[in-house]
């Protein structure tokens, strides 16, 4: 009897997690690829010798497509923006033209825009995996990415002179990620390779949904 009602209160709780994740936070992943891909092509033509601006916007268009994916599997509709709108999910047309502005004053800001970018990547992605475990493996491998990314942006950040204050994950956690290493992101190898030219985008596995 014990047993049972411990194992019905797992799946309570379970049905409870279920419940209050929302779709929004999927959107918001979603144009999260979309904004990372944007601003980097942009900054990275401003900035032409940040290799990780040339390289990483292949990564995040693949990121993009796997995310479009997970909306699909979770039968949500890619969002539209209104007219003269990036994004629907709300503030992230302020946040674009805010890391835009930023990251435009010398490459050291535009490495600073890239870290801090990715930072708070991989705390909603760390989120969306307990909202959403039944896509745990896909956030998971995108957060693999990410992790990648953000070392790229910050070794170049260094090496201009530049310094990194965490902001959406503790200072423990990101100097755990600087000291790891790079990380396959389960992209077809188009996230890898951040500091050379990509030798090419490879076929993902085909997202099927989580389990």
């Amino acid at each position: 009897m014990k047993i049972r009602l411990i194992s019905n209160l797992f799946l309570f709780a379970g049905s409870l997690a279920a419940m209050a994740a929302n779709p929004a936070d999927l959107i918001r992943l979603y144009e999260d690829e979309i904004l990372a891909h944007d601003l980097y092509v942009a900054l990275g033509k401003m900035h032409p010798d940040i290799m990780p601006l040339k390289n990483i916007p292949h990564s995040e268009a693949r990121h993009r497509e796997m995310m479009a994916e997970v909306l699909k599997a979770e039968g949500i509709e890619v969002p539209k923006p209104a007219d003269g709108k990036r994004f629907v999910s709300e503030g992230l047309d302020a946040t674009f033209a805010q890391w835009l502005a930023e990251g435009s004053k010398s490459p050291a800001d535009a490495c600073r825009v890239g870290t801090r970018l990715e930072d708070h990547d991989i705390a909603e992605l760390r989120k969306a995996q307990i909202d959403f475990p039944r896509h745990k493996e896909m956030l998971s491998a995108l957060e693999s990415a990410s992790h990648n990314h953000f070392r790229a942006f910050h070794r170049n950040l260094t090496s201009r002179g530049g310094k990194y204050k965490a902001e959406a994950l503790p200072a423990a956690e990101i100097r755990k990620i600087l000291k790891s290493e790079n990380q396959c992101g389960g992209c077809g190898g188009a996230c890898d390779a951040v500091e050379t030219k990509p030798s090419g985008r490879g076929k993902g596995r085909r997202y099927r949904g989580g389990s």
